[in-house]
């Protein structure tokens, strides 16, 4: 559910912002789509892709934005993107889980 947003990401996009910034929030939003599906269909190779994307579609580009948003809302939400990319790694690299993929 993360993803969905980034694959919606160009409806949304502000006249004026960077090309290369929209293809890639759809290229993250499709590659955490694809993550998701595999997870429930538990492929092996969804493990290292699901941590890829909530590293670098999560954490990295949503961490910086918390103390630099304008207003309350930005910040919690934000927060909630960074907290729900955090669970998930956790939850797909717990031994349990693991197990489930072996």
């Amino acid at each position: 559910m993360l993803s969905l947003p980034n694959v919606l990401y160009p409806l949304l996009a502000l006249e004026g912002e960077l090309v290369p910034l929209i293809y890639l929030t759809v290229v993250f939003g499709v590659a955490g789509l694809i993550a998701a599906a595999g997870l429930r269909v538990l492929k092996r190779w969804v493990l290292w892709l699901s941590i890829a994307v909530c590293l670098l579609g999560g954490i990295f580009s949503w961490a910086p934005v918390i103390p630099q948003a304008p207003t309350a809302l930005h910040r919690g939400l934000a927060a909630v993107v960074v907290v729900g990319s955090v669970l998930i790694i956790v939850l797909v690299v717990l031994p349990s889980s693991r197990r489930a993929y072996a």
